[in-house]
This record gives structure tokens, C-alpha cells and sequence, in this order.
């Protein structure tokens, strides 16, 4: 099972975290469509995106923060 953060970024309003466990990205994406009320395709047309995977629990306590946010970081 792998959790996927997902988030919604638009010019006027932030959804997100999003917080979906399966075993798959397109189970993910169908379990947010259910949730939505949506088709996935609606989805990913209104911006919605997978914002960080996580397929294993980290070995001890840390933050952790969506992909795109950790390459802010490093740049």
C-alpha cells in the first residue's frame, strides 16, 4: 500500500493535502475521482496532481514534504 498526497493548486484557492492510501496510482486517482465526484480525467483538467508518494513508512520521525516542495528547498 502506498500513501499519495494529493493537492489542487489554482490562482485563487489551495486543496490539499489530500491523503489517499492503495496499491496503485490509479487506484489513487479513482478513490479521489469517487471522492470528488468526478472522472479522473475532470480531475487532472481542473489540476489536480499527485503531489508526493510515500510507499514505505520513513525509519524514524521526520517531515515529509511533497516532492515539488523538496526541490524548492534544494534549489
Amino acid at each position: 500500500m502506498t500513501l499519495y498526497f494529493f493537492e489542487r493548486i489554482a490562482d485563487d484557492d489551495f486543496i490539499g493535502p489530500v491523503i489517499i492510501a492503495a496499491p496503485d496510482e490509479d487506484g489513487a486517482w479513482r478513490l479521489l475521482a469517487g471522492r470528488e465526484r468526478s472522472d479522473v480525467d475532470a480531475l487532472k483538467t481542473l489540476g489536480w496532481q499527485i503531489a508526493q508518494d510515500l510507499a514505505a513508512l520513513p525509519a524514524r520521525p521526520t517531515i515529509v514534504y511533497p516532492s515539488h516542495y523538496r526541490r524548492a528547498i534544494l534549489s
